[in-house]
């Protein structure tokens, strides 16, 4: 096993999906980092199930995805259910937008330890299990942290970036005094995994019923996953009982001791911690917020945070930007995190509504939407969900945009490309690691290599040409073919721009008309780049 270094650049207290996800991330940019797990190896029972379009792009983004996906079971839709058990409303899997499906159901011990594996491809990033961090101290320009190894031994070690991705129950931010801001749900939940399940049909299953509210979830292996609500008096222990499981899910299928891969009781909580950065120290996933599971975010959000924060990282690391680009983390997160928890908790009401009277409304509102499918495939579709959008940030006029189809401060769509050697694949396959340039005229690519030429100091960003042409690219061009994709027409309408991507596939600026010498300067300005 690899000794514990004296220093690195980054610490990543916490070794679930999220901590490993983003050690990844860095490691990928050449950035030292270590992971600290106190427990002594990655969990083996499944926590969370479901992965949407933008968790399974930053799996990709960690170049992972191609070793993550068979296992997993792509989501066919949703399924309601109401009082009789009839079905009231059902979805489909809906169109691809981001290079994947909008629910992707996998094991997660199987993730967590394609991530840890992910970790051998770079020297500079190491995951230390059974080390727990019990301290830290933070000076100007680094921090101290007091690590217990599993061998009993204290051990200090230096970073530039502390990040707590410790879960719920934080001990970075219990240290830092940060508080949670939000509520939690009277009542608990038992989840029950199980292997062996008659129902293999890949579509979550709501059962929207006033005396016993639950949740079917596909799994993969034969699996499946049943979240039900339960009275915090019935007592933990008797709730977990094997006869109690049987008698409850009875009216869904037969079940046999050996068919139940873990059982376990969660409080659901609603919360936001009241500040995300201490100085050099950041929180992230649990640590920041957590998600109720009606809408299966939880863990997406968490990855949301480190898809946004490894980049800023890496540039503050390499001296590329100043400190102050971290104040964007918090800054773009925020809002959309507690979009995506309000998401959770108006779905909570769909599924588990308290009071009688709100029992009442949502059956009338569901026999009324029954007259207009428009408005019910609205709701049951999810489409109030919050479109990957940040409203501040590291952005370029964010508000003054000169059209209102702008990508501008969006996830840029992944489209189906195909290049000149005939490889068909995912845009973000062909746009690298970091920043990238795409454009879609030929008139602009010499003004495209010289941004990609002066932006930063030490590298030069991969160009995107988009479009068929009888010209012969130059060799810092890669040239795409439009397949037939009916998300092309979003990126079309910059086609006279160039547009900038970032590392986390947001779309940081798009622009055409202005002198190459005033672009550099707006875009150093908002990216809080160093002088070039």
């Amino acid at each position: 096993m690899t000794s514990l270094p004296r220093e690195t650049d980054v610490i990543i207290s916490g070794g679930g999906p999220v901590g490993l996800t983003l050690a990844n991330l860095l490691g990928q940019a050449q950035i030292g980092v270590i992971v600290l797990e106190k427990n002594d190896s990655p969990f083996d029972i499944p926590r969370a199930i479901t992965l949407d379009d933008e968790g399974c792009r930053t799996i990709q983004a960690a170049a992972l995805d191609k070793q993550f996906l068979p296992s997993t079971v792509r989501g066919k839709g949703a399924r309601y259910y109401g009082e009789d058990n009839r079905p009231f409303a059902e979805v489909g899997p809906g169109p691809v937008e981001f290079g994947f499906s909008k629910r992707t159901h996998f094991f997660q011990p199987n993730l967590d330890k394609i991530l840890v594996d992910g970790l051998n491809r770079y020297r500079q990033a190491n995951v230390f299990f059974g080390h727990k961090l019990i301290g830290f101290s933070e000076t100007d320009t680094s921090i101290k942290v007091e690590v217990f190894t599993h061998n009993k031994k204290s051990h200090d070690v230096f970073c530039k970036f502390l990040i707590g991705a410790d879960g719920a129950r934080s001990y970075v931010r219990q240290k830092l005094g940060i508080k949670m801001i939000g509520e939690t749900y009277p009542e608990d939940w038992v989840i029950v995994d199980t292997k062996n399940d008659p129902d293999q049909e890949p579509v979550s299953k709501f059962y929207c019923r006033r005396d016993q509210p639950y949740v079917s979830i596909p799994a993969p292996d034969a699996g499946r996953r049943y979240e039900y609500r339960v009275q915090q008096e019935d007592g933990h222990q008797k709730l977990l009982d094997f006869d109690n499981i049987r008698e409850r899910l009875s009216s869904i299928r037969s079940i046999r001791p050996k068919d139940i891969i873990r059982s376990t009781i969660y409080t659901f909580e609603a919360k936001i911690a009241e500040r995300w950065r201490c100085g050099r120290t950041l929180l992230a996933g649990d640590a920041a917020h957590l998600t109720p599971p009606f809408a299966g975010q939880g863990l997406n959000n968490g990855l949301r945070d480190v898809h946004n924060l490894a980049w800023k990282l890496s540039l503050v690391l390499k001296e590329e930007a100043s400190e102050k680009l971290l104040d964007s983390y918090e800054l773009e997160r925020r809002e959309p995190t507690r979009a995506m928890i309000d998401l959770a908790i108006a779905m909570g009401d769909i599924v588990m509504p308290q009071a009688e009277e709100d029992i009442e409304f949502r059956n009338k509102l569901v026999q009324w939407l029954d007259r207009f499918p428009a408005a019910r495939d609205y709701i049951v579709s999810m489409k109030f969900k919050p479109h990957p959008r940040y409203k501040d940030g590291a952005f370029l006029d964010l508000d003054s945009q000169k059209f209102s189809g702008s990508l501008v401060g969006q996830m840029l769509p992944q489209v189906i490309l195909e290049k000149s050697d005939s490889k068909v694949s995912r845009l973000d396959d062909f746009l690298g690691n970091g920043f990238a340039i795409i454009i879609q005229d030929e008139r602009l690519i010499e003004k495209a290599i010289g941004v990609s030429k002066n932006l930063f100091n030490r590298e030069q960003l991969k160009i995107i040409f988009i479009g068929k042409t009888k010209s012969k690219m130059l060799h810092c061009v890669t040239h795409l073919l439009p397949k037939e994709d009916v998300l092309l027409h979003r990126i079309w309408a910059h086609r006279d721009q160039i547009i900038l991507v970032r590392p986390d596939r947001y779309v940081a600026a798009s622009f055409s008309d202005e002198n190459q010498s005033d672009i550099l300067d707006k875009l150093r300005k908002v990216l809080n780049l160093k002088n070039s």
